[in-house]
């Protein structure tokens, strides 16, 4: 759902600590929290008139970060360059540039990998297994969507830091 309008309310200190430690509990920006009570509230007055729920799990944060892609999570490392282009706690979009050299190959049917990559403002790189979701192969790049499905402690963490 296009998120194209502010909106801006007064409400008690009580109310907010509330929301924030709900939005904490359930690791969503507070913002995320509101629009979600909203909708509910709107869904259940019957007030919808068209408005569609984001079918998205977490929230995305849109980033440009170069990452090398293993398709080979169980034997030799064959490395191919690509760039995260967004992130959310759930998932990943990859951008795989045509001109690179080695070839990449995605099966539509839910191919594994692994990613890794580092973080603006962070060290230690982030490896994630990840299972794609989407594929879309353009001119320019291949761009694919994923899921997690695997991390190690220290990256999830590091991961989940950066997003909140």
């Amino acid at each position: 759902m296009k998120k194209d309008s502010l909106l801006c309310f007064r409400l008690s200190k009580n109310m907010r600590d509330s929301l924030s430690k709900l939005a904490r509990e359930e690791k969503r920006s507070l913002s995320s929290l509101i629009e979600i009570v909203l909708f509910n509230y709107l869904k259940e007055k019957k007030a919808l008139k068209g408005i569609k729920k984001d079918k998205r799990q977490y929230p995305r944060k849109n980033v440009s970060v170069p990452a090398f892609i293993n398709q080979n999570i169980s034997g030799e490392k064959n490395l191919h360059a690509g760039s995260v282009t967004n992130i959310s706690l759930g998932g990943v979009h990859i951008s795989i540039p045509q001109d690179i050299p080695g070839e990449v190959m995605f099966d539509p049917e839910k191919s594994k990998f692994e990613i890794i990559f580092t973080l603006p403002g962070e060290h230690r790189p982030i490896r994630l297994t990840c299972e794609s979701r989407r594929i879309v192969d353009s001119k320019e790049a291949l761009h694919v969507g994923a899921s997690f499905i695997d991390a190690d402690f220290h990256s999830y963490k590091a991961l989940n830091t950066y997003l909140m």
